[in-house]
């Protein structure tokens, strides 16, 4: 039966680990798993016996499947010493420099990731080593050193462990291969994680592009509404106001604006962007916000007023999008670190 504890999630603190180490001494013998196993201690802990099988532990945890490990505390695997089913005996840890060097020998710095703690419960140092989860993309972990024990054959330096459900033992061809797919599925992780890094990149780049369009837009707007309400301004002023530089740059810039909200709809899929991007074309589009100005020839101030309240909701607009860019920039540079 498995273990008397929530395995939904990993358990970190003091208090987590003492209820883990409870957990397993209200035990069955035959409830060790995938994620937990238990010694009931050793003599000296660092010595080499003790060393190598702590560290066979930690390689096997570190080479199981992602998705079986995943099914319990997140993934992560825990080693208990000095407890067993029915035994609190306890275990004598020295300095964990000391320890972390004498372990190391055998699984090496890296992968696996993991960490050694001490828990007293009842009286009793408890030694509990943590071992983080594995994930796609994780290189083998391989046996540093190699290690003969008192009867047996040699386990050699390279030699793979695969903690298996109760157990811990040498990685047969079925392993092999799924720990072959596994550093695989990291690399096709890592490169559809690039490109959508990219393509993520590519629509901040369109959104400030859309931005700086719609504001030059609504500047060169605000200057011709100005320019019109001279005495001087005449109907022949209307058409060769498109022939200046101001003019042509302003009918640019609003076909820079639709081009790039068309790409990024294409690509992006935050509703909250594209909700203000629709929003602020909505506004630049909305004819009959110029009506009054247009029918005096720019001459009505009313009109004007009308022209300028409908600049602001432009520039209002692009604020509101800039806004709902700043997540995704955000999201771009936690990424890359």
């Amino acid at each position: 039966m498995p273990l008397a504890i929530d395995a939904t999630r990993a358990l970190r603190t003091p208090a987590q680990l003492e209820q883990l180490i409870r957990a397993v001494y209200a035990a069955d013998p035959a409830d060790e798993t995938r994620a937990v196993e238990w010694k009931v201690g050793f003599d000296t802990i660092t010595s080499n016996e003790a060393s190598f099988t702590i560290a066979k532990t930690i390689l096997g945890f570190g080479n199981r499947p992602v998705e079986v490990a995943k099914k319990d505390f997140e993934g992560v695997g825990y080693l208990l010493v000095g407890v067993e089913p029915g035994s609190l005996q306890g275990q004598a840890v020295p300095d964990s420099a000391e320890l972390l060097n004498a372990v190391r020998r055998y699984v090496g710095n890296g992968i696996p990731i993991w960490d050694p703690r001490t828990v007293d419960v009842d009286g009793r140092t408890i030694l509990v080593i943590t071992v983080e989860a594995p994930r796609s993309g994780d290189r083998i972990a391989l046996l540093r050193k190699a290690f003969q024990p008192a009867k047996g054959g040699v386990f050699a330096e390279g030699t793979i462990f695969v903690r298996q459900p109760g157990a811990t033992e040498r990685a047969t061809r079925e392993d092999l291969e799924m720990l072959q797919d596994r550093l695989l599925d990291g690399a096709a992780e890592n490169s559809a994680a690039v490109r959508e890094l990219e393509q993520r990149r590519e629509i901040l780049l369109w959104t400030a592009e859309l931005i700086e369009a719609g504001e030059v837009w609504a500047n060169s707007m605000e200057i011709l509404v100005v320019a019109s309400a001279s005495e001087s301004w005449s109907s022949n002023d209307w058409v060769e106001w498109f022939k200046t530089d101001s003019g042509r740059e302003q009918v640019a810039s609003m076909k820079l604006l639709q081009r790039n909200a068309r790409k990024i709809r294409l690509f992006s899929k935050d509703t909250a962007l594209l909700a203000a991007i629709a929003a602020v074309e909505a506004v630049l589009t909305d004819s009959e916000a110029f009506d009054a100005w247009h029918a005096s020839k720019g001459k009505s101030s009313e009109g004007r007023v009308q022209a300028y309240r409908h600049l602001n909701r432009v520039r209002a607009g692009l604020q509101a999008v800039e806004a709902a860019a700043v997540p995704l920039e955000v999201e771009a540079v936690e990424e890359v670190r």
